[in-house]
């Protein structure tokens, strides 16, 4: 029988060309010094969650429970074994955790209380600089989504542009609420966006 850990690594190398999509051309700015897996396999538990506990969207406990999966094949390896910390986790705690995300261009961005990776996530969209109109196509969006859904609209915002964002926000709205169809959608999200995330801790950006 195929164990948990060889599915999830099949998974990876089908979604390795995403990966490759997702993480490059990514600026770095200043950037620290790289990682590589032998020194992410060596570290304890409070410097490991201290260095990825902030891929998962102020959801530290990824982190804390991935770390025992250790030792990782590769960078791909560890995001899989991430990653597997929210997907094997219960519907409600899926939920949960799709609610600490905040909205596209919404209160928390007006607010500037998001995390500095959403800040410049949604920065690369141009969702900081939308017109009074798109804002409030934006807000109306995201108000019948998380009405109909009961979590946030999630999309990989680095591989959009910010009409594509647009057109998915109410293309995805048409999903039936009474299947768990966009919650996989929201979770496939989630995994391009901490695929990215995890590539620009490990190169130092």
């Amino acid at each position: 029988m195929t164990s948990p850990r060889l599915g999830r690594r099949a998974l990876l190398s089908a979604m390795a060309l995403a990966a490759t999509i997702a993480t490059t051309g990514l600026s770095t700015g200043a950037r620290a010094a790289e990682l590589d897996i032998a020194t992410i396999n060596a570290m304890d538990q409070a410097t490991f969650v201290e260095t990825f506990g902030g891929i998962f969207e102020k959801s530290p406990w990824v982190a804390e429970q991935g770390w025992s999966a250790r030792p990782f094949d590769s960078i791909d390896d560890l995001h899989g074994e991430l990653y597997a910390v929210v997907s094997s986790a219960p519907r409600d705690a899926q939920v949960k955790f799709l609610n600490q995300h905040p909205e596209l261009a919404g209160k928390e961005a007006q607010a500037g209380t998001m995390t500095a990776n959403s800040v410049a996530e949604q920065a690369s969209a141009g969702l900081n600089a939308l017109t009074p109109e798109e804002m409030q196509t934006l807000a109306t969006g995201n108000a019948a989504y998380r009405e109909k859904f009961g979590f946030p609209f999630m999309i990989f915002v680095r591989g959009h542009t910010k009409e594509g964002i647009f057109f998915y926000l109410d293309r995805r709205q048409q999903t039936d609420p009474s299947t768990d169809e966009e919650l996989h959608n929201a979770m496939m999200q989630v995994w391009g966006i901490t695929r990215s995330r995890v590539q620009r801790v490990v190169s130092g950006g």
